[in-house]
């Protein structure tokens, strides 16, 4: 530690005018004592803290996670497979955004996909990644009201400033044409920009009549199921006590 670099990471907080305090420092003094460097030290660090602390409340708040204290140590893998397990902690490593791959989450109800991730997204969001969770039939409500409002093109252009979009209950009823090509024109232009975690009650094979119009489902599909990792899960309805919600929810 010295105060060159003490002087960056003042600089790096924005914080210049301190930082020409210690290069003032550094001028008359170019060896000073190591008390003096550790108070200058503990300052930095404070601030350090102090700012990377209010980054993670904001960087929740926008995340508008269904579950927000969910943790992925917290699953109950019961009689899921080995392979489903490797899954889950190869997606919690989060290398996979960088690349901007998707994670598919299916199961039937119960079996604990929305907490799983909500666990992910709050592993992402430690490690400085921008995420926002929508339900399903709400973000394709959404997409409709701002179509009709004018405002789709600035929607759209904020979903896709999100490193990672989490979209729950996948598939989960059938779309109308003008709400297809909304959903496509979002994974479309989300493509090689960002990641999905989507969950879903349904498989794959599912997915192609809710999308509906063979040619638009084909390329909404294409684009997921090429660039995902598919996490089957197969254990029996939990229950999962959520309790900054106060109660206990079935997932």
């Amino acid at each position: 530690m010295n105060t060159r670099e003490l002087s960056a990471r003042y600089k790096n907080l924005k914080l210049h005018g301190a930082a020409q305090v210690v290069d003032k420092l550094q001028l008359k003094d170019p060896m000073p004592s190591m008390d003096v460097l550790n108070i200058l030290n503990d300052i930095v660090v404070s601030q350090e803290n102090y700012v990377a602390a209010n980054r993670q409340v904001r960087l929740k708040r926008a995340a508008k996670l269904r579950w927000p204290d969910a943790k992925v140590e917290d699953y109950d893998y019961g009689c899921e497979s080995e392979g489903v397990q490797y899954l889950i902690d190869k997606a919690c490593q989060g290398e996979w955004v960088d690349e901007h791959l998707h994670q598919v989450i299916t199961g039937s109800s119960g079996t604990g996909k929305t907490t799983l991730a909500c666990g992910f997204a709050n592993k992402l969001l430690l490690n400085g990644y921008t995420v926002q969770m929508w339900r399903y039939n709400d973000l394709i409500f959404e997409l409709s009201l701002h179509q009709k409002e004018g405002t789709y093109p600035q929607f759209l252009k904020k979903l896709c400033k999100f490193a990672v979009l989490v979209i729950d209950d996948w598939a989960l009823f059938p779309l109308e044409n003008t709400q297809r090509q909304m959903l496509y024109e979002l994974i479309e232009r989300r493509e090689q920009l960002g990641s999905l975690i989507i969950t879903s009650q349904y498989d794959f094979s599912d997915w192609h009549a809710a999308i509906g119009e063979q040619t638009i489902a084909d390329a909404v599909l294409d684009r997921i199921s090429s660039m995902s990792e598919h996490i089957a899960l197969k254990g029996d309805p939990k229950r999962i006590s959520h309790r900054s919600k106060g109660a206990t929810h079935e997932i």
